[in-house]
C-alpha cells in the first residue's frame, strides 16, 4: 500500500466509526505495540495482524450522576450493558466494512473474553486483546491514576473498543502527559470500597517504547469482591455501593484470606432474594463465564464512574456518592437505601438468618 492509500484509509476508518457515535478513533501498529504485555499481542486475534483500531464510546453522563446519588440503578446499568454491546457490535461492522475492501478483519469483543489457557486465568482473568493498552498506545485516551483510560474533559466514562486486521495502517501517537485528563486528585482510588488501587505507588508498562504508568493494583480477588457485586459497604461505613453486601476484607493482600472471603460472598450471593424495587422484580444483569448460576449486576465500577475529566465535576460527583447511603436488602428482595446510622440499625433488625447472607 502507498504512503497515500494507508492515510486515505486511515480516515475512511475514522470517518466510518465517528458516524457511529465514538468519540476518539486512533489506530496502532505490530511496531507501536512491540515489547508490550502479551495482551497487546495482535497475533493471538489475527495470526496475520499488522495493525489495530481503537475507539472511544461515550456513557450517559446524566445516568451516571443518578447512579452514584442512588437515583437510579437498572437504567443506569442498562445505558452500560447497551454502549459495552455497542462496542462489540460497531468493531464486527467495521471488521466486516474492511473485509468488503478486501482485508482481514476480526472485531474484538468488548469485554468478558479471557485466555483460559493461562493457568489461574480465572482469578487474574487475562483479556485476549487490552483495550485499555492499545488505547492509550494509540492515542484515543490516555491513563488515570486508576488505570481507566480518560479523555480530557471528558474522563473515564467511555467503553473502549478494538478492531485487529491485516490492512496496513498508519499509527497514532499516545496522548502527550501534559494533555492528560488526570488531574492527580485520586478520589478514583477513595471510591473503591475494596482498596484495589494503592494511593501512592505505581507501575510502569513499555509499549512500543513509550512508557505508561498507573497505579499498582492489589490482589484482583478485591476487585472481583466488589465490582462482581458481592459486597459493596465502604469500609468507613458511612455510604456503599449498589450492593448490599456487607462482607470485610482482611489488611493486606493473603491471597488465601481473601479468596476465602470471596468463596463465602459468592456462596451467600446465591442465596439472596430476587432483587426488588419497590416491590417489583429489578431484572436485568448478565451470565459471567465463570459464574453461570446467578445474574451479576453492575454495582460498582466507582473507579471509571467518578471521573469525568475535570476535577470540579468528578468532585461533585464524589459528594454523590459518599453522601448516597447504604444499601441493604430486604428478606423479601427488596432494595432500600438508607443514611448510614439508619441503615445500621434496620440491618440488625433483620432476622439472623436474612443478616449471615450478606456478611
Amino acid at each position: 500500500m502507498t504512503t497515500e492509500t494507508i492515510t486515505t484509509l486511515n480516515k475512511e476508518v475514522e470517518t466510518f466509526l465517528k458516524e457511529r457515535g465514538a468519540l476518539r478513533v486512533g489506530f496502532a501498529t505490530l511496531e507501536t505495540l512491540s515489547g508490550g504485555p502479551p495482551s497487546t499481542d495482535l497475533s493471538y486475534i489475527l495470526p496475520e495482524a499488522r495493525s489495530a483500531i481503537s475507539f472511544a464510546l461515550p456513557l450517559d453522563r446524566d445516568m451516571i450522576r443518578r447512579f452514584l446519588a442512588k437515583e437510579i440503578h437498572k437504567e443506569a446499568q442498562d445505558d452500560d450493558f447497551a454502549v459495552n454491546l455497542k462496542s462489540s457490535k460497531l468493531s464486527r461492522e467495521l471488521a466486516e466494512w474492511l473485509e468488503s475492501k478486501g482485508f482481514k478483519a476480526v472485531g474484538v469483543e468488548c469485554n468478558n473474553v479471557y485466555r483460559k489457557e493461562v493457568k489461574g486465568w480465572k482469578k487474574d482473568m487475562p483479556p485476549d486483546l487490552s483495550h485499555r493498552y492499545i488505547a492509550a498506545r494509540s492515542g484515543v485516551g490516555s491513563f488515570g491514576w486508576s488505570g481507566n483510560i480518560g479523555i480530557k474533559d471528558y474522563g473515564t466514562a467511555i467503553i473502549l473498543g478494538t478492531v485487529v486486521t491485516d490492512a496496513e495502517l498508519e499509527a497514532t501517537d499516545p496522548i502527550p502527559s501534559e494533555d492528560s485528563f488526570c488531574t492527580g486528585c485520586k478520589l478514583c482510588t477513595k471510591v473503591c470500597s475494596a482498596g484495589f488501587f494503592d494511593p501512592k505507588e505505581k507501575i510502569e508498562v513499555t509499549i512500543g517504547g513509550v512508557t505508561f504508568s498507573y497505579s499498582i493494583r492489589h490482589s484482583k480477588y478485591r476487585c472481583q469482591l466488589v465490582c462482581g457485586g458481592f459486597s459493596g459497604l465502604h469500609p468507613s461505613g458511612k455510604w456503599s455501593t449498589w450492593s448490599p453486601g456487607r462482607f470485610t476484607l482482611p489488611e493486606g493482600d493473603d491471597e488465601n484470606k481473601l479468596a476465602g472471603v470471596l468463596v463465602n460472598s459468592v456462596v451467600k450471593y446465591l442465596k439472596w432474594p430476587e432483587r426488588r424495587v419497590n416491590g417489583e422484580l429489578e431484572g436485568g444483569g448478565y451470565f459471567n463465564m465463570i459464574l453461570k448460576e446467578k445474574k451479576i449486576l453492575i454495582t460498582c465500577g466507582m473507579c471509571q464512574k467518578i471521573c469525568f475529566g475535570n476535577k470540579e465535576e468528578t468532585r461533585k460527583n464524589y459528594e454523590l456518592l459518599t453522601k448516597s447511603g447504604c444499601v441493604l436488602q430486604e428478606p423479601d428482595g427488596n432494595i432500600i437505601v438508607l443514611p448510614p446510622e439508619e441503615a445500621e440499625t434496620v440491618y440488625n433488625e433483620f432476622p439472623l438468618k436474612h443478616r449471615k447472607l450478606y456478611c
